[in-house]
């Protein structure tokens, strides 16, 4: 026998009032993640490392959203999610509300593990290295369009039907269109998820007039990623600027200085935006990134 119930629709679309449980073992990138979401506007943010320390915090406080990573240390999240469901059929005091709307932060991408995140009883799932737009697409969604809450036998969870795919025009369409077409859907999204995510930094870094050791070690690992992701879309530019901030950062490391780090977030920002890659403002926007590099590094050791 099938149950299925929704869960109630915020009637505003306001959001941020929601509490958010972030659970994540990496010290930097739970901090990360909440710097984030209280950049967008959450502020009732509650932070476990671990599935034992979650659980806890679940039946203390009953947070409207769990935001939990795949690999945690000891129980796993995708072993949290899955106890949180099965306290739908099987009383345990522990887990206030089993229908509890769980986002799944991980780096993992194959198809199988979406299929065992689906499985377990997980709403959406976020792959890392991941921007603002993504994490917030996710909360809004279980926020703003709630799935049915199914209780069968072998699944407990949200309903796992997604809409069919329309953009597709009939079994002779030729693969390779299909993979070029995706090549750029995929470019297009990271483009502008790069500039609202580096936008957030930004903001970040220029009201605490820097960043936290631990924060900006983090944003570099990210923006290393960036450069990977940059190379793979063929932005050759915008990896090649994401490479100075690098190259600036290995020299610097914590002496970095703020207003160096927001002229590469600048730059990059402008050159994800624009248009054609190869024109002469970008190439003029590169060189003045190693110009700066370079005078940095040189007025450093004049003066070691």
């Amino acid at each position: 026998m099938v149950r299925t119930s929704t869960a109630k629709k915020p009637e505003s679309a306001n959001v941020t009032g929601a509490s958010i449980l972030v659970v994540e073992d990496n010290d930097s990138a739970r901090r990360m993640i909440s710097d984030l979401l209280r950049a967008i506007g959450f502020n009732r943010l509650l932070q476990a490392r671990t599935g034992e320390e979650a659980i806890a915090l679940i039946e203390g406080h009953n947070p409207d959203i769990l935001l939990v990573d795949w690999g945690l240390p000891g129980m796993s999240g995708l072993e949290l999610v899955s106890r949180l469901r099965q306290a739908a059929v099987m009383d345990d005091k522990r887990f206030p509300n089993p229908k509890m709307p769980v986002v799944m932060l991980t780096a993992r991408q194959r198809s199988m593990d979406v299929a065992d995140a689906r499985n377990a009883g997980v709403d959406e799932f976020v792959v890392k290295p991941f921007s603002t737009t993504s994490l917030l697409r996710a909360v809004q969604a279980v926020l703003l369009n709630p799935r049915p809450f199914i209780i069968a036998a072998g699944y407990v969870g949200p309903c796992r039907r997604r809409k069919p795919d329309t953009a597709y025009d009939g079994p002779m369409r030729r693969t390779d269109d299909i993979e070029r077409a995706a090549d750029a859907e995929f470019r297009d999204m990271f483009q502008r998820s790069l500039s609202v995510e580096l936008e957030s930094l930004r903001a970040l870094m220029q009201a605490r007039g820097g960043l936290h050791k631990q924060t900006l070690r983090y944003m570099v690992s990210q923006l290393l990623e960036k450069e990977r992701k940059a190379l793979e879309y063929r932005l050759t530019l915008v990896a090649r600027a994401t490479h100075s901030l690098n190259d600036y950062m290995q020299e610097f490391g914590d002496d970095a200085d703020p207003k160096v780090l927001d002229v590469h977030l600048e730059a990059i920002i402008r050159l994800s935006g624009l248009q054609a890659e190869e024109t002469e403002e970008a190439r003029k926007i590169i060189r003045q990134l190693d110009n700066l590099v370079a005078r940095r590094k040189k007025n450093r050791r004049l003066s070691a």
